[in-house]
């Protein structure tokens, strides 16, 4: 039986080493914000979802709170330009609320989406790790 590609992925990496690396990137996004513009941020606890029966993935995020409006347009252009070199790609589309958001994805499908509120002075990311072996009640 032939494995898939995401499944090699998978398979040699860790929980803690998914986390770590979305982690990174997460961090280096934030990063790319321009100077004084957050006033507080609060990272999300990880919490696991089922990528399938054998493998999870690692969800968490953060919540920023701007100090003053951005340019979202140059933001964007920022954060993608921080992991473009590390074969992540981006994709925007707009949410509910009529907001911009920003998709940046990983080779091993890690994820985060990314959505800048100038109007309520917040920014949200919600970040995916690629899936690695384990089930829900790994906890």
């Amino acid at each position: 039986m032939t494995e898939t590609p995401d499944s090699r992925a998978s398979s040699s990496i860790t929980r803690a080493a998914a986390e770590r690396r979305t982690t990174s990137i997460q961090d280096r996004v934030i990063a790319t914000l321009p100077a004084g513009a957050v006033a507080s941020s609060r990272t999300i606890d990880w919490t696991l979802l089922a990528c399938s029966a054998t493998e999870v993935s690692a969800a968490g995020g953060a919540w920023l709170t701007l100090a003053r409006d951005i340019d979202v347009g140059a933001a964007y252009d920022a954060m993608i330009a921080a992991v473009r070199d590390d074969g992540y790609t981006a994709t925007t589309d707009t949410t509910g609320k009529g907001a911009k958001r920003l998709t940046i994805t990983g080779v091993a499908d890690d994820q985060l989406l990314i959505t800048i509120y100038n109007d309520t002075q917040k920014i949200r990311i919600s970040s995916f790790s690629q899936c690695f072996r384990g089930s829900l009640t790994d906890g």
